[in-house]
């Protein structure tokens, strides 16, 4: 049977790629223990409609004609009329005023070239011949500055039609969420569809239910990428005294409306990797893979006089990156699943936390204090708190907990996959 893994699998964040690896690895170990003779073979479905191979590019527009599925320049004159939207919802206070930016919004989407029909037209693609629907996981629901909201209305619009079914694999918020928003409408559509049968939340459980309805008992349980390690097969690598620093873009809080810029980064992560120094560490630069995060990198990089080996390669594979992370003593990051990674391989981690999402993650663990808030970016206290995780270090049974709720979300559901798969 063809199950379909949807979420942001052609994102330049190869993170994203731990969700999705992790989940086909959890369904199908989980499938062949109740049916051995089960054969699943997975569809990966990118969210935004992205094309298999990702072209490098730092302008929005270019980055779309690049690298979207039929990507229209005829249809760029809509696209720029709907970012300067975008702009005038986020800088708006006023509710009326935003549901009706959201509004004119919804229309461009509706007739522009490249929004609905380009993304029924990616679907109808992709999910041709599928049998079962999976969303992935991670921030999805999210309306206000990535807006996968209208993507997840139309995945349930395809279930409908096809009669497939649709299981939501703990989800999380990411950005703003007000139960007033006209984006949250659509964010209902989608869970509320009769095609859904299943959600699990990985963080903001409420807005999680929310969006779900009455139909469906949320549980708060835990992200599929926890059994990275399984995933994966990796092995834990020599002792070392390295330790990675995960960087993020310069505009990455910016974007959430937090007055915290490019340049308030460089002097952050410069200042952490000359504390490192102080206290007898070696240290190298690391990124998800984003190149806006590679790029705040160079600038860091170049206010400490340092040569290009101290970033390392943009990781362009997900085995990569887990690789790279799999080498250090410990982490201080930025990116959450580089987290997650060092997690399941016992790294201590500190994570800079510039979402809610990521201090729910780490309560959810069971380590709240390796969650250090903006308020903390000093790079003494950051420092202190690394070092701290160290002399802690990884409890067996807290990474034995979160994997215990991750396997949960699936085990709610496989019966589901494997009912369908009998029919066959």
């Amino acid at each position: 049977m063809k199950i379909a893994i949807c979420g942001l699998i052609k994102s330049e964040n190869i993170g994203e790629q731990f969700i999705a690896r992790s989940l086909e690895y959890l369904i199908e170990t989980e499938a062949k223990k109740r049916n051995p003779d089960i054969d699943i073979e997975f569809v990966e479905v990118d969210l935004l409609g992205r094309n298999d191979e990702v072209i490098e590019a730092i302008d929005p527009l270019e980055k779309r004609l690049l690298n979207y599925y039929d990507y229209k320049e005829s249809g760029l004159f809509m696209e720029r009329a709907n970012l300067k939207l975008k702009r005038m919802w986020a800088a708006s206070d006023n509710q009326l005023y935003k549901n009706l930016i959201a509004r004119s919004r919804h229309s461009i989407w509706k007739h522009g070239a490249n929004f609905r029909k380009r993304m029924r037209s990616f679907f109808n693609m992709r999910l041709e011949g599928v049998d079962f629907i999976v969303v992935d996981g991670a921030g999805l629901l999210e309306y206000s500055y990535n807006e996968y909201h209208w993507a997840l209305m139309l995945i349930s619009e395809y279930a409908e039609k096809h009669g497939l079914n649709v299981v939501y694999n703990a989800i999380g918020r990411a950005g703003a969420f007000n139960e007033k928003d006209f984006g949250t409408k659509t964010l209902k559509r989608a869970l509320q569809s009769d095609a859904v049968k299943y959600v699990s939340a990985r963080d903001s459980v409420e807005t999680v239910q929310i969006c779900a309805g009455d139909k469906h008992k949320v549980k708060l349980l835990a992200d599929a990428a926890f059994w990275m390690k399984e995933t994966y097969d990796m092995k834990p690598a020599p002792e070392n005294n390295k330790i990675g620093i995960g960087l993020i873009r310069g505009n990455s809080l910016t974007g959430y409306g937090v007055n915290f810029n490019g340049k308030a980064w460089t002097t952050l992560f410069a200042g952490i990797a000359t504390e490192l120094e102080k206290r007898g560490y070696e240290y190298e630069f690391f990124t998800n893979g984003l190149p806006g995060d590679v790029k705040l990198g160079e600038k860091v990089l170049k206010r400490m006089g340092l040569p290009p080996e101290k970033l390392v390669k943009r990781p362009l594979v997900d085995t990569e990156l887990y690789d790279t992370i799999n080498g250090y003593k410990a982490l201080v990051t930025c990116r959450m699943h580089s987290s997650i990674a060092a997690f399941t391989m016992k790294i201590p981690a500190v994570i800079l936390s510039w979402n809610d999402k990521v201090d729910k993650l780490m309560d959810i663990i069971g380590y709240p204090d390796r969650a250090i808030p903006l308020s903390d970016f000093e790079p003494v206290h950051i420092v202190d708190m690394m070092e701290k995780a160290i002399n802690e270090g990884v409890s067996d049974e807290k990474l034995n907990a979160i994997k215990a709720k991750s396997l949960e979300s699936v085990d709610d559901y496989i019966d589901l996959i494997l009912e369908v798969g009998s029919a066959k």
